[in-house]
């Protein structure tokens, strides 16, 4: 009930408390236990079906870093993004957010990279996001792209929340001092590991032409979060259809957790090189203390990938 954002917040709360105390005043009075779970279970079945009147919006009162969106424009294989991202962190609460424009030729897409931020003791909690790589007159540039649920002010990330259409789904494109940086240097407790993605320069151009296309959609026709159905990682997988032999199955466990869905990926080759066990891979690939000894400086993303 708590989450039927359409009623009053006192409404919402009231109705909350009432059937918590129902639920208990049932357990007290039934002598059939399993009779009581299937009692609650249609219940909660019947509250989720009801979020399904909620729909989502891109006017809201959203947080500071995710008050713009992005757009992306490709003029004859020209791409420009608009609302590029980089922010600047002095701490993970205090930061400046900056917006720029990102010219690039499609074909200069070179390579595409796979990174998995745990951020729990829990494996298979965790949040995954691609970055591109760009061949350059200057060497090479990278960026990145995040999957990402739309806060409003105030809010914060819950699972629970996400189940129930509470957050609007935001792709982000940015800086990786921003998007990198963020989840090694400023939150120093989150283990981040980077995976060079077995894809040739078209399938990673035809990649993010395929991204580009959801942005842009998003923006007329915005999406609920999900924390199963619709979240960072099975995004990320419904990208992915026309680079791979068979389709990656996207209610695949390793991917509704998306801490292991590196192990998916190097199960079916999309990372790792032959003769190297996934353990190996997994040593190798790790950034978040290199990303430390590196710090956010101009050079952070080519000093990343030093030796990989």
């Amino acid at each position: 009930m708590f989450y039927l954002t359409f009623l009053p917040g006192s409404v919402a709360a009231l109705l909350s408390l009432a059937y918590a105390a129902g639920a208990v005043i049932l357990f007290v009075r039934m002598k059939n236990r399993t009779k009581w779970l299937s009692l609650i279970a249609a219940s909660i079945g019947l509250i989720y079906l009801v979020t399904l009147v909620q729909r989502p919006s891109v006017n809201r009162h959203w947080a500071a870093s995710q008050e713009k969106t992005t757009s992306v424009r490709n003029d004859n294989d020209h791409i420009t993004i608009d609302g590029f991202r980089h922010c600047n962190y002095r701490s993970e609460t205090n930061f400046d957010v900056h917006y720029e424009t990102l010219e690039f030729d499609i074909d200069q897409i070179e390579s595409v990279w796979f990174l998995v931020q745990q951020f729990s003791p829990l494996e298979g909690l965790a949040h995954t996001f691609i970055s591109f790589g760009l061949a350059t007159d200057e060497g090479p540039k990278y960026f990145s792209v995040s999957v990402e649920i739309r806060r409003e002010v105030g809010e914060e990330y819950s699972p629970i929340r996400g189940l129930y259409r509470q957050f609007e789904l935001l792709y982000v494109i940015g800086d990786e001092r921003d998007l990198i940086g963020i989840r090694t240097v400023i939150r120093n407790q989150d283990r981040v590991h980077m995976y060079r993605v077995n894809a040739t320069p078209k399938e990673s151009q035809q990649l993010f032409t395929d991204i580009a296309k959801r942005i842009n959609k998003l923006e007329s026709d915005p999406e609920f979060y999900h924390t199963f159905l619709n979240n960072c990682t099975n995004a990320i997988v419904f990208h992915t259809y026309d680079l791979t032999p068979e389709p990656i199955n996207w209610m695949d466990p390793r991917i509704v957790m998306p801490g292991f869905s590196d192990r998916l990926a190097f199960s079916r080759g999309l990372i790792g090189h032959e003769g190297q066990s996934f353990d190996e891979l997994r040593k190798e690939s790790r950034i978040d203390n290199r990303a430390k000894e590196v710090g956010l400086t101009e050079n952070f993303s080519t000093q990343l990938r030093e030796g990989r």
